[in-house]
């Protein structure tokens, strides 16, 4: 399984092509999104994770190529929080007794070279917590979320970064 960014023609200066590959097609069972090449999900086999696990990938165009580091702060550190707020009033008001979010961890940093916001969360309201560990990464002029979901908070932090470590990058820069 293969999402790719971009079309396979040939890449015009300024885009960036992005791939990410099934780490271990035989641990992960993997489906993409019907109408498009850039986003889909993993879900891994039964027996061949230590808990349930998800991974969704998301490629879509990036605001910027080079985006401002404390704007990045700021967003982990203001808007997430923020947003986790509103979705739990929104989950209070609606039907799912018990559902709550909580934001373990929001910050700006690096992953493979790229400026990028991780996040964790835990999801409450079900028969066990659900952990998230989350990246989004701006890759050029691409913006890649790698979304990991496992009832385990280290499990889902290294399948977040096993499909990372999966991606691959080409980039034809502006020419000046």
């Amino acid at each position: 399984m293969l999402f790719v960014a971009a079309p396979v023609m040939a890449q015009a200066p300024g885009s960036t092509r992005v791939l990410i590959r099934n780490p271990d097609v035989g641990k992960w069972a993997g489906s993409r999104n019907f109408l498009s090449n850039s986003s889909g999900q993993y879900v891994c086999r039964p027996l061949a994770c230590p808990a349930p696990s998800k991974v969704t990938v998301r490629i879509s165009s990036s605001p910027t190529r080079s985006p401002d580091r404390q704007a990045l702060a700021k967003y982990a550190s203001q808007t997430i929080p923020a947003a986790v707020e509103q979705a739990n009033s929104n989950a209070a008001s609606s039907l799912t007794p018990g559902g709550k979010i909580e934001r373990l961890s929001s910050s700006a940093t690096q992953m493979r070279g790229y400026p990028a916001i991780a996040q964790e969360m835990r999801f409450l309201g079900g028969k066990e917590p659900v952990y998230m560990s989350k990246v989004t990464m701006f890759v050029k002029s691409a913006l890649v979320d790698i979304a990991a979901f496992s009832p385990s908070r280290e499990t889902a932090r290294r399948n977040c970064d096993l499909f990372a470590g999966a991606m691959q990058v080409e980039d034809v820069p502006l020419q000046r």
